[in-house]
């Protein structure tokens, strides 16, 4: 389904899935003060889809909002609206999920892939912000969304959990309190551990030395020990468990740190070279709940998550913002989120739509 059919023949069917107090969250938010030209909320979202998710420019908008009877705009008058809608728009993403049921726990064992992604303004050769999100591995669906700016780090603090709910992330998310957030929620995680950001102990509350640890794993074996974390105060017991990687996948990661060290004027630490050797991951789950070569294949399931972000990133472009000024990035963003969304299930009930009103093969047992 082509973008620009969300805004133009298919909008009466894109509104019916859109939240029912649309103008009480516009209103709320803040994001129509003035009922100039743009008298309503819907057609204010019109216009920030068009610039988002259709990626007009100011000046086509004014064009295009003028003929569909949205308003008779300037460039400038649209820029404005453009700036104040973030905040509702932002709403209107996670008010999408909720109704959906997308940010609840479902069953016993929901398994929750969460990563993050940087975005860059015009020109940009640096993190201007993070998309963290969370996708539902059972469902194929994003879950959860928050933009940040280029300080928002990746933890698990960011995300709320439901009990037994399993959070499956990688090294980044690898901190004593993240790990330990999740475990106050009754829930659990999935872990790609790092030997020096995660302070892992014995039960005796001496350190790990995770290096030495995975130096004895032998070709085709998984190693998995007891460990420990602590964070204010209290400790919590988790597992590491080790695997050896292939050589040409150890020395492809040994590359990447080769190459770091190198751009930065230093030689590659040792003990890094070393660790590259193996996949570490960490889990509070026990043994018999989640035996070790479980916990790594379900770790496998996180590239899931990237394969999300490319579609988002390759099918909405969503990878660069047209807009430098911070709010005007954000309703480029949200409103780019929320027509992927709209988009996703159009194009989900086209699919699923049959001319008679019945599937004419039925489903065998």
């Amino acid at each position: 389904m082509e973008n620009q059919s969300i805004v133009n023949k298919e909008w009466d069917h894109a509104l019916r899935m859109l939240p029912g107090d649309l103008e009480a969250s516009c209103e709320a938010k803040l994001a129509l003060v003035r009922k100039r030209q743009v008298v309503s909320a819907q057609d204010l979202l019109r216009i920030c889809l068009g610039y988002g998710l259709c990626d007009m420019s100011l000046r086509q908008l004014a064009a295009w909002s003028t003929v569909l009877g949205l308003g008779n705009l300037s460039d400038v008058a649209i820029l404005k609206r453009l700036r104040g809608a973030s905040d509702w728009l932002g709403h209107l993403v996670l008010q999408w999920l909720e109704e959906r049921g997308l940010t609840r726990g479902v069953g016993r064992w929901r398994v929750r892939l969460l990563d993050a992604t940087t975005i860059q303004r015009p020109g940009s050769k640096g993190t201007d912000f993070r998309l963290h999100a969370g996708f539902d591995l059972a469902r194929q669906r994003l879950t959860t969304l928050e933009l940040t700016d280029a300080s928002g780090g990746e933890t698990f603090k960011r995300h709320r959990a439901e009990p037994d709910e399993v959070f499956v992330g990688d090294r980044g998310y690898a901190h004593s309190a993240g790990i330990a957030s999740v475990l106050r929620q009754k829930a659990h995680v999935v872990t790609r551990g790092h030997w020096q950001n995660l302070s892992l102990k014995t039960a005796s509350g001496k350190k790990v030395d995770a290096i030495a640890l995975m130096g004895i794993v032998g070709e085709a074996e998984i190693g998995d020990w007891p460990v420990y974390i602590e964070d204010k105060g209290e400790r919590f017991a988790l597992r590491m468990i080790a695997m050896k990687k292939s050589e040409p996948a150890a020395e492809k990661e040994r590359q990447e740190i080769r190459a770091a060290a190198k751009k930065k004027g230093r030689d590659p630490d040792p003990r890094s070279l070393q660790a590259a050797g193996c996949i570490m991951i960490v889990t509070d789950l026990d043994e018999t709940t989640l035996p070790a070569a479980e916990a790594l294949e379900l770790y496998r399931f996180r590239w899931q998550i990237e394969i999300a972000f490319k579609r988002l990133k390759g099918l909405h472009h969503l990878d660069r913002i047209r807009a430098k000024d911070e709010n005007l990035a954000r309703t480029y963003v949200f409103s780019k989120l929320l027509g992927a969304l709209m988009v996703e299930e159009l194009t989900q009930r086209a699919l699923s739509f049959f001319p008679c009103g019945f599937p004419l093969l039925r489903e065998t047992a």
